[in-house]
C-alpha cells in the first residue's frame, strides 16, 4: 500500500512489523480552531525513533517523537497539547500557518493493544465501521486509564478493550454519535475527558478495463489509501506486472460474473474498457446489484447514450443520479495521468458529499 497516512495503511504496516519493535500510538483526540489533520488522525512511532503517518503538516512530528521517547521509558501514556493560538508558542517557534490547538494522546502499545489493532484491521478489511474510545485527561489516581483503548462496533457494542477487566459498556453518548454518523466526538464523564473516533473501511474502487490508461488511475487511488480491484477478461489487459498496486485483479467476463462474490465492498466503479458492449454489460450488472455510490463512465456524452442504450436500463432516475459520464471534473485533462486525477477528484468529492468547487468559493479563471 502506497499511502502512509490512512488508518488502514498504517495498521497494515504496523501489523507486519509489530513483533520486531516496540511502538507508541499517537492520536489527535481534540482540537480547537484550524489544524492540518482532524481528530482521530494517528501516527506510529517505534523505539528506533522512526515515525509513520502524520498528525500535522509535518511540523509537529519531530516533537511527538521526543514525547514518545518518554512513553517508551516509563510505558505510560502521555497527553500533550500544541497551542498554535499563542503568539510566542509553537506557531511562532515553528512558523506554522495553522491557528488552532490540538491535543495528542501518546499510548504505549502492549500485546493487548496489538490484539485490538489486529481486530480493527480485520474489520476494515471486511468493510466494517468501528469506533475507538480513548481517555486523554483524568484525575491523578486514574492515570493508568490513559493507556486504555476500547473498540466498539457500528451499533455501539463493545468488542474488545486493552483493559482486561473492562466489562461490557453501554455508552449513550457513543450510541448517539453512531446514530448521527459523526466522525469524532469528545465527552466529559466525571473527572475524565474521552475521545470517540469513527474508523471506516478504506474506499474500494473497482476499475472495469485494464488498459494502459487505467494504470495511473489505479496507482493514484492506491496512493490515497484506497483498495483497488481491476476487472478485465482479455488476456492482453490487466497484467499484474502493470497493475502492481491493485489489491485484486479479476479475469472474468461480465457474463460469468456470478462466479464472483457480487460486488462486495464496492464504493466506486469506473467503466473504461473502451468497448461499448463490455461497458454496457458491466453497467447493467452494477444496476442489478444496486450499486448507488459512484459510477464513472469514460467517453463523451454520445458514447454514454450508446452505452446506456445497449445496457437496456429503463431506470432513468438511477442513471441520472449515479452515473457520471463524461466522467471526471473539467480540469483540462488529456493524458492518462491528468484524466485519472480528474476522475478521482470527482469520485472523492461525491463520496464525501462535497461539490468539487474551489475552496476559495470562486472560479479561479474568472
Amino acid at each position: 500500500m502506497l499511502n502512509n497516512h490512512s488508518h488502514y495503511s498504517l495498521l497494515e504496516y504496523y501489523l507486519n512489523h509489530s513483533d520486531k519493535l516496540n511502538w507508541v500510538l499517537a492520536t489527535i483526540v481534540n482540537k480547537a480552531g484550524s489544524s492540518y489533520r482532524s481528530p482521530g488522525a494517528i501516527m506510529l512511532v517505534n523505539n528506533l525513533g522512526q515515525s509513520h503517518g502524520l498528525v500535522s503538516g509535518g511540523c509537529l512530528e519531530a516533537n511527538i517523537v521526543l514525547h514518545a521517547k518518554k512513553v517508551f521509558d516509563n510505558e505510560q501514556a502521555h497527553y500533550v497539547e500544541y497551542d498554535m493560538l499563542e503568539e510566542d508558542g509553537y506557531a511562532a517557534e515553528l512558523g506554522v500557518g495553522c491557528k488552532g490547538k490540538i491535543g495528542v494522546l501518546l499510548q504505549y502499545v502492549t500485546a493487548a493493544h496489538q490484539g485490538l489493532l489486529a481486530m480493527l484491521f480485520k474489520r476494515m478489511q471486511a468493510g466494517k465501521t468501528s469506533y475507538l474510545q480513548q481517555t486523554f485527561l483524568t484525575a491523578e489516581p486514574a492515570q493508568q486509564s490513559l493507556n486504555t483503548i476500547d473498540l466498539f462496533d457500528n451499533t455501539g457494542q463493545l468488542l474488545i478493550s486493552t483493559n482486561q477487566a473492562q466489562e461490557s459498556i453501554e455508552n449513550d453518548a457513543l450510541i448517539e454519535m453512531v446514530k448521527q454518523d459523526k466522525a469524532h466526538s469528545n465527552l466529559v464523564i466525571g473527572q475524565s475527558e474521552l475521545s470517540f473516533t469513527k474508523v471506516s473501511a478504506p474506499t474500494n474502487l473497482w476499475v472495469f478495463g485494464g488498459g494502459s490508461d487505467a494504470i495511473p488511475l489505479v496507482t493514484m487511488a492506491a496512493q490515497m489509501g484506497w483498495r483497488v480491484t481491476v476487472v478485465d477478461h482479455r488476456s492482453s489487459y490487466a497484467r499484474s506486472s502493470s497493475f502492481k498496486h491493485a489489491t485484486d485483479i479479476y479475469r472474468v467476463h461480465p457474463d460469468d460474473f456470478s462466479q464472483l462474490a457480487q460486488f462486495q465492498q464496492l464504493d466506486a466503479a469506473v467503466l473504461m474498457t473502451h468497448n461499448l458492449n463490455l461497458d454496457a454489460a458491466w453497467l447493467r450488472l452494477l444496476h442489478q446489484h444496486k450499486v448507488e455510490k459512484y459510477i464513472g463512465l469514460l467517453g463523451p456524452m454520445e458514447r454514454r447514450h450508446n452505452v446506456e442504450s445497449l445496457a437496456e436500463i429503463t431506470d432513468i432516475t438511477w442513471l441520472t443520479r449515479h452515473v457520471n459520464g463524461p466522467v471526471g471534473l473539467d480540469i483540462g485533462g488529456e493524458l492518462p495521468e491528468s484524466i485519472a486525477l480528474s476522475i478521482l477528484a470527482q469520485c472523492h468529492s461525491i463520496l464525501h458529499n462535497r461539490n468539487g468547487l474551489a475552496l476559495s468559493g470562486k472560479f479561479i479563471n474568472n
